[in-house]
């Protein structure tokens, strides 16, 4: 197994926390890994999420309770038109926040500077992302490989959805 989340304490006690990917084990790792900073002395934290590639909903569900208070998290419509909505409960981080995003910043990782971004908890920081508001199911084939198909989308907090239209920053920064 490798690391999904890595980062440090930067000069100015901001703790940096590169997500990798939103895939198994991320929610428990970054969690971990921000009550660490904030033991160091973290009085801010810097989320890199820049060339995430997303990863399951669950974990970055996860992520957004820990990090948001009570309200909406995001939401899921699948083309049925089944809807589901994860809520945060009140508990929540109170410290400033930024996110890092850049072009390859895809599907959970965009979702997760955006609600973010709508609680007005963090501001966005770097270049417009990929847009990628679908999600998907892997259906494993009898010879080894797999088709991912997309089944539904994604929206945020405020029933945004992001496909084809991606973040625009708060502050934009080219990379």
């Amino acid at each position: 197994e490798t690391p999904v989340v890595t980062g440090e304490l930067l000069d100015g006690s901001i703790g940096y926390v590169k997500i990798d990917n939103f895939d198994e084990r991320s929610a428990a790792e970054t969690i971990a890994f921000v009550k660490d900073l904030i033991g160091q002395g973290a009085e801010a934290l810097l989320f890199d999420v820049r060339f995430n590639p997303g990863g399951y909903a669950d974990e970055l569900g996860k992520v957004l309770d820990y990090l948001l208070p009570e309200g909406e998290l995001f939401r899921t419509m699948d083309y049925a038109g089944k809807e589901k909505v994860d809520y945060s409960d009140a508990d929540c981080l109170d410290i400033p926040m930024a996110v890092l995003v850049n072009s390859d910043s895809y599907s959970a990782a965009e979702f997760f500077a955006a609600a973010l971004s709508e609680y007005g908890v963090a501001d966005v920081v770097g270049e417009k992302t990929c847009g990628k508001g679908y999600f998907q199911n892997t259906m494993r084939l009898s010879d080894g490989s797999a088709v991912g198909l997309s089944v539904g989308k994604y929206f945020t907090p405020k029933g945004v959805s992001l496909a084809d239209v991606g973040i625009t920053p708060d502050v934009v920064v080219p990379v």
